[in-house]
């Protein structure tokens, strides 16, 4: 129920957020100052064919692990509010929002504290 919450609570966000931006350049526009606003630190933004892809120190990645030995804080909570994000977009705006996880599959970004994300026109 929690997670439902929290996703609803994305997806109502995103209105606001989203408001106006109706391209992946101008949605990610919109991701990068979020993300800025929560302190997040962009390293690099590079354009991969036709993706947009923001890749940022994720400082909350391991956040709550020496108590509860998982990541939780990230993959509980965090991310279900970027759930309703990526709800929000493909519905309304047509577009693909990759969010945020691990670095571990991009050949140039393997260290454990980066992570990245990914926008895209829906194919």
């Amino acid at each position: 129920m929690i997670r439902r919450l929290l996703h609803d609570l994305g997806y109502v966000l995103a209105y606001v957020l989203f408001l106006g931006a109706n391209t992946p350049e101008s949605v990610v526009t919109r991701l990068r100052i979020a993300y800025r606003l929560v302190g997040v630190r962009i390293v690099e933004t590079p354009q991969v064919d036709s993706v947009e892809r923001t890749i940022f120190l994720c400082p909350y990645r391991n956040l709550g692990t020496t108590w509860v030995r998982e990541k939780w804080i990230c993959h509980d909570i965090l991310d279900r509010v970027d759930d309703g994000y990526v709800t929000y977009l493909r519905r309304h705006k047509g577009i693909d929002y990759q969010r945020p996880r691990g670095c571990a599959d991009l050949a140039y970004c393997d260290e454990s504290e980066y992570c990245y994300s990914e926008v895209s026109e829906l194919e």
